[in-house]
C-alpha cells in the first residue's frame, strides 16, 4: 500500500450505483465525471459465467434493434432491487443481475469519462446504502477484487458520506431517493442502524402519481386515447421510420417494460420542469395558477395546482388522501418483502445438506463480523481449479439476507411523513445523542430538489420537525443542512470525493494482499 500513501497521489475513483443514476468520478472533484441512468435495457442469455449478455443505455427514443426495428428480447433492468433497495437479485437462484450490471456500469463509466484510467491501477471507493447487509458487502468486494482487479477498495455508507458532504460527523440524514425515503442517524461518523427508518415512497412514487394525473388530463383532451400519454417513439414522424431502401416501416411495438419506462421519463420531465411537483407552503398555494406542459405529440396540458402539489405531498404531507396513498405503497412493499422471504425459505429447503455445508460459511454471521480464520490460499486455488466455471449459486445469498429483510419488514418500514420519520429515528437512539441528532438534519437526494424555491423543502421540513419536538423539548433547535440544488442529488458522492481525497485515508483501504489473506469478510472489519 505504499503506492497510495499521499492524498493527491492516490488518484482514487469514487462510484455510487443508485436506483435512478450511477455516479463515477475522481476523488477530490466537485462533481462526478460520469452520470448516467441506472435503468437500462438488457438481453438475458445465460451462459456459464453471467446472465446478462448485452446492456443498452439509450433505449427511450429508438428501438434497440435497428435492423428488425423492434426490441427483440430486450427488457428493462435495474441493479437495485426496488423492494429492498439493495444490489440484490432475489428472483434468481443462479447468477445475479446486480453483479453483471456492476461490471458493465464500471466499464461504461471508465470508458466514457475516465478514458485514461485503468481499473487495475486506481484504488476504488464504493458507496453503499446504510442498511446494506454484510453478505452483499462481501459479494461486492469479491467482484471488485477478483473480477474488476482493483488494487485497493473501500466501501462506505451513504448517510455517513452525506454528513461529510455538509461538514458534519453527527446528524440525522434524510435521503429522499428514487426507490424510497431513508432517514439514518449518524453519530460521530458511524451510522446508528437501530434508528434507520425507511419509507417506500420516493421519487419513483412521485413520478407514478404524476403519470396518473397526466393520463387523466390527457384523456380530457384526447378522449380516444385509452392508453394515456404517448412517449416520443410513438409520435415520431413517419419519415424517420425508413429502412435502408427507403421503404416505410411500421411504428415499433416495444416491450411493456420499455414502454412504461419511456412514459415514466415524461413524468420525470414534467416534475423537473416545475409543472408536476411543488411544495405546498401555505393553504393559499392551492389557488395558484396552473402550469402548462407540452407532450411529445404537441398536446398542451394545463396542470392545476392541486395536481402539482400532490407529488411532493406524497412524501412530506399528512392529508388523509396522502396518508392513504403512502399506506398503499407500504402494503405493496410489505407484500413483496414477504414473497422474497418465503422464496428464500423455499430455496433453503430445496438445497441439499452438502451444498449448504460447503457454501454457507462464506456468508455466515461469523464471517460477517470479520472473525473468520485466514483462508488457506493454496487449498482454495486448487479447489477452484477442480471446479468448472459456472454461475455462482444465489441461494446462500438469499439465506444470508433473509434475517436483514425480516428486520426491514418488522422494524424499519413506515408510512410516516418525512418529519415524523426524522423524529422517530432520533428518538430510537440513546437519550444523550438525541439533541445533537435533531440539532443537525442533513437533507439530500433527488426528491429534495422540489420547488418553487431552493429552500422550499428545507423550510417546510424544519417547521414540521420543530412543531413535533417542541411539544416535549421546547428548548431544542433544528438546523437543516442543505447544499445547493445541484449538489443535493449527488451529496453522498461528494462526501465520498472528500473522504477519498484525504491524505491519511490510505490507511483505511483494503489492499489486495489483505483481501487474499483474510477473504471478503475483512470488509466488515475495515469498513464500518
Amino acid at each position: 500500500m505504499a503506492a497510495f500513501a499521499g492524498g493527491d497521489d492516490i488518484g482514487a475513483v469514487v462510484a455510487e450505483i443508485g436506483h435512478y443514476a450511477t455516479k463515477i468520478g475522481w476523488a477530490g472533484d466537485d462533481a462526478p465525471r460520469s452520470y448516467f441512468p441506472s435503468n437500462v435495457a438488457v438481453l438475458r442469455q445465460e451462459d456459464k459465467l453471467r446472465r446478462i449478455q448485452g446492456v443498452h443505455h439509450d433505449f427511450y427514443t429508438h428501438p434497440i434493434q435497428r435492423k428488425t426495428f423492434d426490441d427483440g428480447n430486450w427488457e428493462t433492468c435495474n441493479p437495485i432491487n426496488p423492494t429492498s433497495g439493495l444490489m440484490y437479485d432475489p428472483d434468481s437462484t443462479q447468477g445475479s443481475d446486480g453483479l453483471d450490471l456492476l461490471r458493465d456500469f464500471l466499464h461504461h463509466g471508465y470508458s466514457t469519462a475516465l478514458q485514461q484510467a485503468k481499473i487495475e491501477e486506481h484504488p476504488f471507493l464504493m458507496i453503499e446504502r446504510s442498511y446494506n447487509t454484510p453478505a452483499i458487502r462481501q459479494q461486492t468486494l469479491e467482484c471488485l477484487m477478483e473480477e474488476m482487479n482493483v488494487p485497493a477498495a473501500f466501501i462506505a455508507k451513504d448517510a455517513v458520506l452525506m454528513c461529510y458532504g455538509c461538514g458534519r460527523t453527527t446528524a440525522t440524514v434524510v435521503d429522499i431517493g428514487h426507490s424510497g425515503t431513508t432517514v439514518t442517524p449518524v453519530f460521530e461518523g458511524f451510522a446508528e442502524t437501530k434508528g434507520i427508518r425507511r419509507s417506500p415512497t420516493g421519487v419513483r412514487a412521485m413520478d407514478q402519481l404524476i403519470l396518473e394525473r397526466l393520463d387523466a388530463l390527457y384523456k380530457t383532451k384526447q378522449p380516444a386515447a385509452h392508453d394515456g400519454i404517448r412517449p416520443l417513439y410513438q409520435v415520431r414522424p413517419v419519415q424517420q421510420y425508413l429502412d435502408p431502401e427507403g421503404q416505410t416501416l411500421p411504428r415499433p411495438q416495444r416491450r411493456p417494460s420499455i414502454h412504461f419506462a419511456a412514459r415514466m421519463e415524461l413524468a420525470r420531465e414534467c416534475r423537473e420542469f416545475g409543472a408536476g411537483a411543488a411544495v405546498n407552503i401555505t393553504d393559499t398555494a392551492f389557488h395558484a395558477p396552473s402550469k402548462s406542459y407540452t407532450l411529445p405529440d404537441g398536446t398542451v396540458l394545463d396542470v392545476p395546482s392541486v395536481d402539482r402539489f400532490a407529488a411532493a405531498d406524497l412524501v412530506l404531507g399528512s392529508s388523509p388522501a396522502t396518508v392513504e396513498l403512502r399506506e398503499q405503497h407500504l402494503e405493496d412493499c410489505r407484500s413483496n418483502l414477504k414473497k422474497i422471504i418465503e422464496k428464500s425459505q423455499f430455496d433453503d429447503n430445496e438445497d441439499d445438506d452438502e451444498e449448504k455445508s460447503e457454501k454457507d460459511d462464506k456468508f455466515s454471521e461469523e464471517a460477517a463480523v470479520g472473525l473468520s480464520k485466514r483462508r488457506n490460499k493454496q487449498q482454495a486455488t486448487q479447489k477452484q481449479k477442480q471446479q468448472p466455471s459456472r454461475l455462482f449459486s444465489n441461494r446462500q445469498m438469499n439465506r444470508a439476507c433473509t434475517k436483514h429483510l425480516q428486520t426491514l419488514l418488522d422494524d424499519q418500514l413506515t408510512a410516516f411523513p418525512v418529519a415524523s420519520m426524522v423524529c422517530d429515528a432520533a428518538y430510537r437512539c440513546d437519550r444523550e445523542q438525541q439533541a445533537a441528532l435533531l440539532g443537525n438534519v442533513v437533507l439530500g437526494g433527488g426528491g429534495s430538489c422540489l420547488g418553487p424555491t431552493e429552500q422550499a423543502v428545507p423550510d417546510y421540513l424544519r417547521d414540521q420537525i420543530e412543531s413535533l419536538i417542541h411539544a416535549h423539548t421546547p428548548g431544542w433547535r433544528v438546523r437543516l443542512l442543505t447544499p445547493s440544488l445541484s449538489e443535493r442529488a449527488i451529496l453522498s458522492w461528494l462526501g465520498g470525493s472528500i473522504l477519498g481525497s484525504l491524505g491519511n485515508f490510505h490507511e483505511m483501504w483494503i489492499s489486495k494482499q489483505e483481501y487474499e489473506e483474510w477473504g471478503s469478510a475483512i470488509v466488515n472489519r475495515k469498513c464500518p
